[in-house]
């Protein structure tokens, strides 16, 4: 987990376009910059642009071992996760609000759009996913509780990821997994 405090690492990240494409980089592991445009449906100039923006700041990293040749560029996420933390300044939370709201219309594109295609997943895919809501009353000390309990849970999970990413090892009926909960307080 990278922890961010500084505004201009998520100032790269307000971009739309470069949120998918940096979204995408976590799906989908070590990828070439051609397959990237394919799959964003932009043009691979475009992509290269994006990925070096991202870069300049350490959010990709480059994968040369895996290319067959010198014009093959293949690009990771240089990190498993990212943390805003310590913005204070009134510029810096005007970033982290901008970088949040495109963080979070992310996350329910995804789930629309799984939402709609989910019938073409294989039937135990299907039943595999899950989702849900739930009211509680807690005070903030529980809440944040909540949170490192849930955090914790999710742990090994991302460990094995991790580790999967970096060998490229997974049994073949891997997929990426696709987790987001929010939880926050509401007027009573």
């Amino acid at each position: 987990m990278q922890h961010l405090d500084d505004p201009d690492v998520l100032r790269v990240l307000t971009s739309r376009f470069r949120m998918k494409l940096f979204s995408l980089l976590f799906r989908i592991g070590p990828v070439t910059v051609s397959e990237l445009a394919r799959r964003m449906d932009a043009d691979p100039g475009q992509v290269s642009y994006h990925l070096r923006q991202l870069q300049k700041h350490d959010l990709i990293e480059d994968v040369p071992e895996l290319a067959r040749d010198s014009r093959e560029r293949w690009v990771r996420a240089a990190t498993g996760g990212l943390a805003v933390v310590d913005l204070k300044t009134p510029e810096a939370r005007a970033v982290v609000q901008a970088w949040t709201s495109q963080w979070v219309i992310d996350q329910f594109e995804r789930l629309r759009d799984f939402e709609r295609t989910h019938l073409t997943f294989p039937e135990d895919w299907q039943n595999a996913a899950f989702g849900g809501s739930h009211h509680l009353r807690l005070t903030a000390d529980e809440l944040a509780q909540l949170a490192g309990q849930l955090n914790a849970v999710l742990e090994p999970w991302r460990e094995l990821t991790r580790s999967r990413v970096e060998s490229s090892e997974a049994p073949p009926d891997t997929r990426p997994v696709f987790i987001f909960y929010h939880a926050f307080p509401e007027e009573p």
